[in-house]
């Protein structure tokens, strides 16, 4: 699983070095080969594991493909996505189209999310989790996270 944020220097080149606290797991899991796609909702970029990259493509070729919220998801997420592959000193490529997307500079966020990263610019995601706190402020809590015990 990979958890918690840090942040990366981004080179000239657009990598960025996976953390060494993340670096042995993903050399495991799928041998330094990743996915890297855009997010469909938000203005940051994924980054999978191929093989967790994979189940997801499996689960989004289920959905009904007439489905206009499907067809949003497949071409934003599966049409934008690219092989990925660790250096030999364990950094990736961010090609230039995704980091116009995210609107990446020098400073970027790479923060676990149990199978995935999501990587974003720094003051963008200072933004986001401003903008949850907000929304997160003006709306009920589901009950499902009511009951979760921490």
């Amino acid at each position: 699983m990979f958890r918690g944020i840090h942040l990366l220097a981004m080179d000239a080149k657009g990598r960025i070095k996976i953390p060494t606290r993340h670096l042995g797991q993903v050399t495991k899991i799928c041998s330094g080969q990743m996915v890297m796609s855009i997010h469909p909702d938000d203005p940051c970029l994924v980054l999978y594991p191929l093989k967790d990259w994979q189940q997801l493509e499996l689960k989004i070729g289920e959905l009904p493909s007439l489905n206009i919220h499907t067809k949003k998801l497949s071409r934003k997420l599966i049409g934008h996505a690219i092989d990925c592959e660790l250096d030999k000193i364990g950094r990736i490529l961010i090609p230039s189209s995704h980091k116009n997307y995210a609107n990446l500079n020098n400073k970027v966020i790479l923060s676990g999310q149990g199978k995935s990263f999501e990587i974003w610019d720094e003051r963008a995601w200072k933004d986001q989790i401003e903008k949850i706190e907000r929304l997160s402020n003006q709306t009920e809590v589901p009950q499902e996270i009511s009951k979760l015990s921490l």
